[in-house]
């Protein structure tokens, strides 16, 4: 079940996406900023997803005019290729569509293999920046 998260849940969040992410980020240089990450929780709209009473899965959110912004969506190992992914895509699309937005935007890490979960979901490439590709996928009226 989705559901927005609390402060609560920051601790969880900040382990799940560390954790993913740790792989991606010695690939390609870069050091964990705990701070930064904590600072961009409240930044965020923040949802989660719990099977039972165990936190399994994130998605942060946020917002322009025109877009909505995947800023993170991690589920955690034991619960990967269960469709949590494309659950809380289907959420952040719902949330577009909602507010009238154009798209929904992320970026991924060349050579994550979420790339291609990504555009198996009608997410297209639309550039790149360094190390990071970005991604969207336009909503339907």
């Amino acid at each position: 079940m989705i559901s927005e998260a609390s402060s609560l849940d920051f601790p969880f969040i900040e382990k799940v996406t560390r954790q993913n992410m740790a792989h991606h980020y010695a690939q390609h240089r870069l050091e964990w900023n705990e701070d930064a990450h904590a600072q961009s929780l409240t930044a965020t709209d923040n949802y989660v997803v719990r099977d039972r009473d165990e936190r399994v899965a994130v998605i942060r959110v946020s917002f322009n005019q025109q877009h909505l912004y995947i800023n993170d969506l991690q589920v955690i190992p034991k619960a990967q290729h269960n469709g949590i992914g494309t659950q809380l895509l289907g959420h952040a699309m719902s949330l577009a569509k909602t507010r009238k937005l154009e798209a929904v935007r992320l970026c991924v890490f060349k050579g994550n293999s979420a790339k291609k979960f990504y555009e198996k979901l009608g997410f297209d490439q639309v550039g790149e920046q360094g190390n990071v590709l970005r991604m969207e996928r336009k909503v339907e009226a």
